[in-house]
């Protein structure tokens, strides 16, 4: 037992030596666009923390006075609709880079040694990310984000087909419903919900934020490792999107008329689509089994290539992954989706693409062990001293 705890203090040493929070570290690969993914997470993350801040000052976390703060905030503040605007397309412009480079670590392979610890660092900020931006989107207490929320909060009691089949546990713990009455405050979204989303929303960033800043303090490391222009540049954009495209503010939240469709905000629309697509049990454990896939990646690929088509079986996934988002939330948002007929397609085509992936590893694995060994490297020929 000690020499595995020994074993692992030293693999948190030695990657927590290499660990990069915002590409802090990649600076001379700061030609690619790629690899300024990094310094754009933290400046979208800052802009979305103050501006979030002062609007705190005018927000009021309660069903009756919610939306009426908003209203004020985007109409009679001075300058709250640029606040809000910013707000909101500094969180989306967050979402954003955070998935963008977490496909370039997968699919470059940066989440390999020593890169573990970054990735999951990244993985589990997307998580957060998602979660802090489902919470803040009912803060505005509308229509759409309402039942948005209702909708999602459903998902956990899926879980509870899965545990009711389990002796004594299930019989006395429904655990999705816990995870649901937990986040609801009660049987249904209400007033207590609106306080526990709007401390959650709150306290991510300020705990992420303390964390960050702790790591800068000891490491030493430079936060934004960009040029003052592309923060012009960003800043600028915020501005005008907040101008010509201001936030939503949409109909005040009513619990008796159901709206349809029922959407959330964009980086939910592929997870509306796939709950609609299979069983309850599955709509309950397919977020988990992605999220926990996601987190273990570093430890599940033991190919030592980095190169996506050295790695096949986890490029293809990550690559069905990625059609799967863009494909699902197109579906849902234009109501193309035909749910009697395509979800056995679905299901159909990922068994046959994920089989075709492991033949395809299988085989590639076999070719680089049967593979001759590389010759060593020739000698350095001594030059004759005269």
């Amino acid at each position: 037992m000690s020499t595995m705890l020994a074993n692992l203090q030293e693999w948190y040493r030695d990657r927590r030596a290499k660990l990069d929070l915002f590409d802090e570290t990649l600076v001379d690969r700061q030609a690619n666009p790629l690899f300024l993914l990094g310094p754009m997470l933290y400046y979208f993350w800052i802009v979305t923390v103050v501006s979030g801040v002062v609007l705190m000052f005018w927000y009021e976390p309660t069903p009756t006075g919610a939306y009426n703060s908003i209203l004020r905030i985007q109409h009679d503040i001075p300058f709250g609709w640029l606040w809000r605007g910013m707000h909101k397309y500094a969180a989306d412009g967050l979402i954003i880079t955070i998935i963008l480079r977490i496909y370039r670590m997968y699919f470059l392979g940066e989440y390999k040694k020593p890169g573990e610890l970054s990735w999951i660092w990244a993985f589990a900020g997307l998580v957060l990310a998602m979660i802090s931006g489902i919470t803040g989107y009912l803060l505005i207490w509308n229509q759409r984000a309402f039942w948005a929320a209702k909708t999602v909060l459903t998902v956990p009691v899926f879980f509870d087909e899965l545990t009711a089949k389990i002796p004594v546990i299930g019989e006395q713990f429904q655990v999705g419903s816990m995870i649901a009455y937990l986040f609801l405050g009660g049987p249904a979204v209400g007033a207590a919900t609106l306080t526990r989303f709007y401390a959650l929303h709150f306290g991510i960033s300020l705990v992420l934020l303390i964390v960050a800043e702790v790591f800068f303090f000891r490491t030493r490391r430079r936060r934004l490792n960009m040029s003052l222009f592309p923060v012009l540049l960003f800043t600028a954009m915020l501005v005008v999107t907040s101008y010509v495209l201001p936030a939503e503010l949409g109909r005040r939240a009513d619990p008796n008329r159901t709206p349809l469709p029922i959407l959330s905000d964009w980086y939910f629309l592929a997870l509306y689509q796939y709950v609609k697509y299979t069983p309850p049990l599955w709509a309950g454990l397919g977020p988990g089994l992605l999220i926990g896939f996601g987190m273990l990646v570093p430890f599940l690929d033991r190919g030592k290539g980095r190169r996506p088509l050295e790695r096949p079986f986890f490029f293809v996934v990550g690559l069905l992954a990625l059609v799967y988002f863009l494909v699902f939330t197109a579906l849902i948002m234009f109501n193309i989706a035909v749910i009697e007929r395509e979800p056995p397609l679905v299901l159909l085509t990922t068994i046959l693409v994920l089989s075709g992936a492991l033949v395809w590893e299988v085989r590639y694995r076999r070719r680089q062990a049967q593979a001759p060994p590389a010759p060593p490297p020739r000698p350095a020929r001594a030059e004759a001293h005269t």
